[in-house]
């Protein structure tokens, strides 16, 4: 069976989630193919892939328009295939945030009319050092308020609940 993995990625965690999806895929005997939603909308060829996981991080309350223009420009396709979404979010990470990492999809879902077979939020990680004096303030004011403790770089996967979601859908 070969697997396209198309993903969007805004500080690369989502492109380490999609490798690990990969990686654990090709370990199960079948193909993966990594496709960068941002880097080449033309070529990718999801008609010629047996099942489709979609990856796209959350940012601003959205995901990335790459991710978005994939869902839509390959929509009739997606519907006839088995599919896969991984939302990552740092909502996801919190049992308080569950809700609101659920509707990160549930405004994906509306917004591009897709409906995928298995939807995930997968929890995301932070780059501190990379982030501006404000991108920063609004996560220790806003997105981890009260949840954690801030002041660097820290990776909030749950890679066995991932490992089991991937399993799941490639077996099914």
């Amino acid at each position: 069976m070969n697997i396209l993995i198309a993903y969007g990625t805004s500080e690369g965690h989502t492109h380490k989630i999609a490798q690990t999806v990969a990686s654990q895929i090709e370990k199960m005997g079948h193909e993966a193919v990594l496709y960068d939603t941002a880097r080449n909308p033309e070529g990718s060829r999801p008609d010629e892939f047996d099942r489709i996981v979609v990856a796209g991080s959350v940012h601003e309350r959205g995901h990335q328009q790459s991710v978005e223009v994939f869902v839509l420009a390959n929509k009739a396709v997606l519907d006839e295939k088995p599919t896969l979404f991984l939302s990552v979010s740092l909502s996801a990470a919190f049992a308080d945030g569950q809700a609101e990492a659920r509707s990160y999809i549930d405004r994906f879902v509306e917004g591009t009319g897709w409906k995928p077979g298995h939807s995930l939020p997968v929890a995301g990680a932070t780059h501190t050092g990379e982030y501006d004096y404000f991108q920063t303030q609004i996560l220790e004011h806003g997105v981890l308020k009260d949840r954690t403790e801030t002041g660097g770089d820290a990776e909030f996967t749950d890679w066995q609940a991932l490992s089991d979601a991937i399993d799941s859908f490639v077996t099914s």
